[in-house]
């Protein structure tokens, strides 16, 4: 019998964080649920967990796969789901007990094909949270749904490429032909902007449900520098199959203004001397090739939606390697220049002398 939702769990050396992982999502409020746990070859005791829960809780099944990649993984779940929706939760994540039927609710309300909510970012050392993946509502039109049709320059740009802030009609994925790319990075780009552009009916929950851990040392998302050409196939795939589906000149500025955030931030990432040569094939790559792959010869300022954004673009375009180096450190030092003399930085300076000044009297460090 079909269930209400399938939870798909992608797992890979997540040992110390599966465990709230799958306390939270079978302590979920909505519960006519399966959850299909797929490892992706993990050489620690993520699995030996996994099956310990599904021992427990008959709602979970595990699938053991070799070490591939997290879209294979995340494949393997989708083509096993039996759920009228489905999402696709990180096994280092956890979630609020609500978000399911939060989620599967106002789908329903709507007919929607996809929910989007909002997220908590929480540092996995110092287990600080804060609101983050925050969904840009201002591209938002009216009423309750939207789609390229009401959205046409936006659709891409209101919410980011992870898929784990939204739930999927799984029948509209299937019909659709809708996968997630089978490469070590940004396998989920091309899934979730296929799905935001083709469809119907989206609607959104402005909830933070989700409690996404950064900071982490094992993290298959952590670790930006690797595989930088990762990015650039997920947009080139995703331009070709929307062309295919005759969609992709109705999204196209959107879509270049997603790629432009996409690109800049993955070559911001190599920043380290050890991805130095990651970092000249992204830049020589997005200089010379990125965009005319994606049809767009000549971009202009009124085709990018921020202007800091185009500019740093031009410097990459119309500039030298050692130029944009320049302009990056010039950019950082006017954005420490901006906190240092803004009255919060000024206020908060204020707030803690007295605390300081009783240290040093006591001689305390």
């Amino acid at each position: 019998m079909e269930k209400k939702v399938t939870v798909v769990v992608p797992s890979y050396n997540t040992e110390k964080q599966i465990e709230k992982c799958l306390d939270t999502i079978c302590a979920q409020t909505l519960k006519d649920i399966e959850i299909i746990v797929v490892d992706d070859g993990s050489t620690d005791g993520t699995v030996s967990i996994a099956e310990e829960y599904a021992k427990k809780d008959n709602r979970i099944s595990v699938i053991k796969n070799q070490h591939e990649n997290a879209g294979a993984a995340r494949n393997a779940g989708l083509d096993k789901s039996e759920g009228e929706y489905i999402v696709f939760w990180d096994s280092d994540d956890f979630f609020a007990v609500s978000a399911l039927e939060k989620l599967y609710k106002k789908c329903k309300a709507e007919d929607a094909d996809i929910c989007i909510c909002d997220a908590f970012h929480v540092d996995d050392k110092s287990g600080k949270r804060v609101l983050g993946n925050k969904n840009n509502y201002q591209y938002l039109v009216k009423g309750n749904t939207y789609n390229r049709k009401t959205n046409p320059d936006y659709i891409l740009n209101i919410t980011t490429n992870v898929p784990w802030n939204k739930m999927f009609r799984t029948g509209f994925i299937r019909t659709q032909g809708i996968r997630f790319q089978s490469i070590e990075r940004a396998n989920d780009a091309f899934f979730t902007m296929s799905a935001m552009t083709l469809a119907e009916k989206i609607t959104v929950i402005k909830d933070p449900l989700i409690y996404w851990r950064i900071n982490q040392k094992i993290s298959t998302t952590s670790d930006k520098s690797r595989s930088p050409m990762c990015v650039f196939k997920a947009f080139e795939e995703t331009k070709r199959f929307l062309e295919e589906r005759g969609v992709y000149g109705e999204v196209k500025k959107s879509f270049l203004n997603r790629a432009v955030d996409s690109y800049l931030y993955s070559l911001k990432c190599q920043k380290n001397l050890n991805s130095i040569d990651s970092f000249r094939e992204s830049f020589d790559y997005i200089k010379n090739e990125a965009f005319p792959r994606l049809g767009w010869e000549n971009i202009g300022p009124d085709d990018i939606y921020k202007r800091n954004k185009y500019e740093t673009l031009m410097y990459v375009i119309n500039g030298s390697y050692e130029e944009y180096m320049l302009f990056m450190e010039d950019e950082l030092q006017t954005r420490y220049n901006k906190t240092i003399n803004s009255k919060a930085y000024r206020f908060a300076r204020k707030l803690a002398w007295f605390p300081r000044m009783l240290k040093r009297r006591m001689g305390l460090k």
